[in-house]
């Protein structure tokens, strides 16, 4: 699809796209292809895609077989999809907000996976929501603001409490990057896709834990560790150092510089 041929539909619909909502319309079907040769989709199996826009990633997981569930809050958009998906018996389409459908009657018979183009406002509640909360995905192949996909995938000495979330309950990778050029309106920044998989069990009351601890640490990402855990846990600094040291650490540590194994020992000491 061209950037007029996706103006020209947009006009018909009579909507105009609002950056602030993340209506960029991917254009290109090879992306698309790409994102679905990396969800590795199968033949019939289930996928939840978010935002379906202009339908050029979900006409890509129709090639390859799936059964969609397109979820689109747009009116005009979904109008636009039920019309140019007439007939596709293996797309079902909701006009919906994504975090108000109820997932588990959508997905009875057992796994989906989730493949979208997100828009860059909600990446973050995405990713806690189909994290933590069932049913959760079997894998999540999403296309992202590139900056946030480096915060997503970042090591020791950069990590942040996204990456620390969404690396505890998967394993994310940073595949490719798209750039604005493939989108219409184009946005400012690159995109990246990111794949997610081999998700991991929610342990509700230990995960409690760790991430109170984790929020207090990078409630002042500039000070030493042990200081903001010390006056979050009411302990004393000493107390708190000795934990650290225990688990390799120095007292001088600061949050960024943890791996998630070091955080997941730490919550174990102090829990």
């Amino acid at each position: 699809m061209t950037p007029i041929e996706a103006r020209r539909i947009l006009r018909t619909i009579g909507l105009r796209p609002q950056q602030a909502a993340g209506q960029n319309f991917l254009l290109e079907e090879r992306i698309a292809e790409s994102m679905v040769d990396a969800a590795g989709i199968k033949d019939g199996q289930p996928v939840l895609e978010i935002g379906p826009g202009l339908g050029i990633l979900t006409r890509a997981l129709l090639h390859h077989g799936a059964k969609v569930i397109a979820v689109e809050l747009d009116t005009r958009l979904y109008a636009y999809m039920k019309q140019a998906f007439k007939g596709q018996t293996r797309l079902r389409l909701i006009n919906n907000d994504i975090f108000k459908v109820n997932l588990s009657e959508l997905f009875k018979e057992g796994e989906y996976a989730l493949v979208a183009n997100l828009p860059y406002s909600a990446t973050s509640l995405v990713f806690r929501n189909f994290l933590t909360l069932s049913p959760r995905p079997s894998s999540m192949t999403v296309m992202i603001q590139r900056d946030v996909a480096k915060r997503i995938t970042a090591r020791p000495g950069a990590m942040s409490l996204l990456a620390l979330t969404v690396q505890h309950y998967c394993r994310p990778t940073c595949l490719f990057d798209v750039p604005p050029s493939s989108f219409f309106p184009a946005p400012k920044v690159t995109s990246s896709v990111v794949h997610g998989r081999d998700l991991r069990p929610v342990n509700p009351d230990f995960d409690r834990v760790l991430f109170r601890l984790m929020r207090a640490g990078f409630s002042s990402r500039r000070k030493q560790l042990h200081n903001t855990i010390a006056a979050a846990r009411r302990l004393e600094s000493e107390v708190v150092i000795q934990h650290l040291a225990s688990i390799g650490l120095p007292a001088t540590v600061r949050p960024q510089e943890l791996s998630l194994g070091n955080w997941l020992s730490l919550a174990k000491k102090l829990s």
